[in-house]
């Protein structure tokens, strides 16, 4: 199934187990490319030497701190995936956190993490900007 099939279920029941097959092949897929990603930075890291002057030493360890930085990006990406295939199995993925709304289908396809609905997003980042102020 297709993300434009899947709007387009007979029934128009929200999250029906096709639906909840797409996502859960989007999300598994996705979990895969993060770990291989992962699998790089991780040999990347391994890869990296002692320079012999503190030029290159210092050039090292800027590469070093990017993919730090970047595996930990990737790890909270896995975190955030796996939730998600665990909210699938529980009958909970698709729903607001925050209201229990229908999150979209057309949200969940351009983010299939999303945790909460467009509007709650909105309302979380206005108060977040609001308070960082």
């Amino acid at each position: 199934m297709s993300s434009f099939t899947i709007n387009r279920v007979p029934g128009g029941d929200y999250m029906n187990p096709a639906q909840k097959e797409f996502f859960e092949g989007v999300l598994r897929a996705r979990l895969g490319e993060v770990a291989d990603s992962a699998r790089a930075a991780k040999e990347a890291l391994a890869g990296l030497g002692i320079a012999a002057d503190a030029l290159d030493q210092g050039l090292i360890e800027e590469e070093r701190n990017t993919l730090y930085r970047n595996l930990e990006r990737l790890n909270t990406q896995s975190a955030e995936i796996s939730r998600a295939i665990q909210a699938i199995k529980d009958d909970e993925y698709g729903w607001c956190e925050d209201t229990g709304e229908e999150i979209g289908l057309e949200r969940l396809i351009a983010q299939p993490t999303a945790k909460l609905s467009a509007v709650a997003q909105a309302r979380m980042e206005s108060a977040a900007a609001h308070y960082n102020r």
